[in-house]
């Protein structure tokens, strides 16, 4: 694969990122307007719940997977392993949830989720990173027409729509890459010698997708039990809304794992790290300056149930600004196939999260639970700073970080706070001369068509 086609593939990605955000946004509107906020709540807490599952089910992918079938290794028994796992959750779902109709829409799709993510792990390993962002764009425009469909069914409503959505891109994914789908799948047998290989690895990457997860899922599940479903609303759409400054990072990472499995030379491995952590911490400072600055004028005229919320979301962004040096170091280390160096940091920021969301919740609500997600973060970002040998590189720009702050303070005028933020990235070296040719060449290539 030509590097430079990889590099053009993730803005591809990007750019489609960027529009499935916008869809995002969007089905948040709908969601926010056509459904009541107890509604929307009961239905962000199945989902929690839902995307812990998956996190057993999709057990090693993208992140494992993707290695693991680069290095042409056993998939077809991961494949068929992994698709025993998923039908023990159906049942297990329809044992625990058997009052609970309006949730079976999501144990039913729970297999479909899996085709899915074994779909878009064959787009990344050809480097079609934009491909998996189009079929999530698409996915989103279903669910926004069936939401407003079925916008009558309160939570149910939300449940089926997400359902019916996902399903539909699954079985598109299943007819365009139909060949890949056959190779995986045309030996029918688990090779337990193979299972168990991929298991040590993958099991590291589910804990370090757990670990992730602090974010919203075992947030809003942990919300959900301690507190009520007004209050896990209020998170979700604080979550939803910070979460648009994760575009540049998560396209990146994209970019970074499948790299990161190929190239051999540590050096030079190690000097691609560095650049997609400047990239990204920079674009998620920025994009988290420009967004807190504009946040009244968006909860004003677009969410005006959840005017309040602006201080959840500052404290969020703040924990983003870590997660986006941390997400691609660890991203980084899971692509060489190496989750175990990992392992313990990210799970011991996981630990602190929940013991202060346990601590925080009750009396706090909400704020706690931010406070206790950015505490975490900064815990996972230091100690994989540390691990990684770049604390001495990165730590001094996060002076920048309580420009966030600096902004949110200032309403609709931090956004001048844009420019001097600017200029000290570029004196601290997190934009570099290099990296801005690197991207301006890229986009060169896009437009002339090679």
């Amino acid at each position: 694969m030509n590097k430079r086609k990889g590099k053009k593939e993730t803005v591809y990605f990007f750019g489609w990122n960027f529009i499935s955000k916008a869809i995002t946004y969007v089905v948040l509107f709908v969601l926010a307007n056509l459904f009541s906020v107890e509604a929307y709540g009961k239905a962000s807490y199945a989902l929690s719940i839902f995307n812990l599952s998956l996190l057993f089910i999709l057990l090693g992918m993208p992140h494992t997977f993707i290695p693991w079938h680069v290095k042409k290794k056993d998939s077809s028994s991961i494949g068929y392993f992994s698709l025993i796992v998923s039908l023990i959750f159906v049942v297990l779902g329809f044992s625990l949830f058997w009052k609970e109709k309006w949730i079976f829409p999501l144990i039913i799709v729970l297999p479909f989720f899996l085709i899915k993510g074994i779909g878009e792990s064959f787009l990344r390993i050809k480097h079609k990173h934009h491909f998996v962002q189009i079929f999530g764009a698409m996915g989103m425009l279903i669910y926004l027409g069936f939401l407003v469909f079925f916008s009558k069914f309160n939570e149910f409503g939300i449940t089926i729509s997400f359902a019916l959505a996902h399903l539909i891109v699954a079985m598109v994914l299943i007819f365009l890459l139909r060949k890949e789908f056959s190779r995986l799948f045309s030996k029918i047998c688990i090779n337990l010698k193979s299972v168990k290989i991929y298991m040590k690895k993958a099991i590291f990457t589910a804990f370090i997708a757990l670990s992730f997860s602090f974010l919203g899922w075992i947030d809003s599940f942990i919300l959900g039990i301690l507190s009520n479903y007004e209050n896990v609303a209020n998170y979700a759409l604080s979550n939803s809304l910070a979460g648009v400054v994760m575009v540049v990072p998560i396209s990146l990472s994209m970019f970074l794992l499948t790299r990161s499995a190929e190239i051999k030379n540590k050096k030079k491995s190690f000097e691609v790290l560095k650049r997609v952590v400047r990239i990204s911490y920079s674009f998620t400072l920025l994009a988290s300056i420009g967004l807190i600055s504009i946040l009244s004028f968006i909860l004003k005229y677009f969410f005006p149930k959840y005017l309040g919320i602006e201080f959840f979301v500052l404290i969020l962004l703040m924990g983003l600004l870590f997660f986006s040096i941390y997400h691609t170091i660890a991203t980084h280390y899971t692509g060489k196939l190496t989750p175990e160096k990992i392992f313990y940091p990210l799970g011991f920021a996981a630990l602190i999260n929940i013991v202060l969301d346990i601590l925080l919740i009750p009396p706090y609500g909400v704020n706690g639970i931010v406070f206790a997600t950015l505490i975490a973060h900064l815990s996972a970002m230091a100690l994989l700073l540390n691990i990684s040998n770049m604390g001495n590189y990165f730590l001094p720009s996060l002076f920048f970080s309580g420009f966030i702050i600096w902004a949110y303070s200032l309403g609709i005028a931090g956004l001048i706070l844009l420019i001097p933020a600017v200029i000290g990235l570029m004196i601290t070296g997190m934009i570099t001369k290099e990296d801005r040719n690197e991207v301006g060449k890229v986009i060169k290539t896009i437009f002339n068509g090679n």
